[in-house]
């Protein structure tokens, strides 16, 4: 559990609220938070090598170690606190936020440096629908509360933008907040509109034991929605289908 401590760092602009207070946190050394709209946006720590919130300690694991990213571009919908690209030389990274103001906050209070990457103030909608460029993953991960995506950032219509930008081989990676169970009408809807644009993803519950946990999503370009039968004793074509995708 984490345990906030006294902070005076507090910043308001047209777009959010902003806080970065120290906290106690098991197995964390002088870690410090950064609160968007009263809701924890991001983790850092003092320590050698620094650590980070779970999901983006997991999204980092993803892309650097999983898929092997080096010299690749990297698009994060939703900068939070930067920490994605936070002492990590191996990727070109651009960051996508509405709020002009939440790199110097971030860089003055949070993260005590220069981000790594470019910074673009723009709606992520926008950027997605705008740009000409191709990434080899785009990083989405987008809220105005700790559990609310805005409205326009869950539609269809906005996952394909986001695939537009892919690169042929790319993945996209999602961060939500939803029930642990993914019992809920929002998680059943939300993750059948993902996987209506990109077909089946990869879905991994972080924080299986919570009433809710961030859900990272994962997604390639090249894959496609198709149709789907369940398995039963009278068709049961598993074996088919099993040889088949060998």
């Amino acid at each position: 559990a984490i345990n906030l401590l006294p902070s005076s760092e507090v910043r308001d602009t047209p777009y959010a609220d902003y806080a970065v207070t120290p906290v106690e946190l098991p197995g964390h050394e002088r870690p410090r938070a950064f609160f968007v709209n009263n809701s924890l946006a991001s983790l850092i720590d003092a320590g050698e090598p620094p650590r980070y919130a779970r999901y983006v300690q997991h999204l980092r694991h993803i892309l650097l170690d999983e898929l092997a990213f080096a010299g690749r571009e990297v698009l994060v919908l939703g900068a939070g606190g930067f920490t994605l690209s936070h002492r990590e030389p191996a990727n070109r990274y651009t960051f996508v936020d509405i709020d002009p103001q939440i790199r110097a906050i971030a860089e003055t209070r949070f993260l005590q440096g220069p981000i790594r990457g470019e910074f673009v103030v723009d709606d992520a909608r926008r950027f997605v629908r705008s740009t000409d460029k191709r990434y080899d993953a785009v990083v989405v991960d987008v809220f105005s509360s700790h559990t609310s995506i805005p409205g326009h950032l869950v539609t269809r219509e906005f996952w394909q933008d986001a695939r537009r930008v892919l690169a042929p081989d790319g993945v996209l990676l999602a961060n939500l907040i939803l029930d642990g169970r993914l019992e809920t009408p929002y998680a059943r809807n939300l993750l059948a509109t993902i996987d209506s644009v990109f077909g089946r993803c990869a879905v991994e519950v972080l924080h299986k034991g919570k009433p809710l946990s961030n859900v990272v999503v994962s997604c390639y370009a090249g894959s496609r929605p198709g149709p789907a039968a369940a398995y039963s004793d009278e068709r049961n074509a598993a074996d088919v289908d099993l040889a088949r995708s060998r």
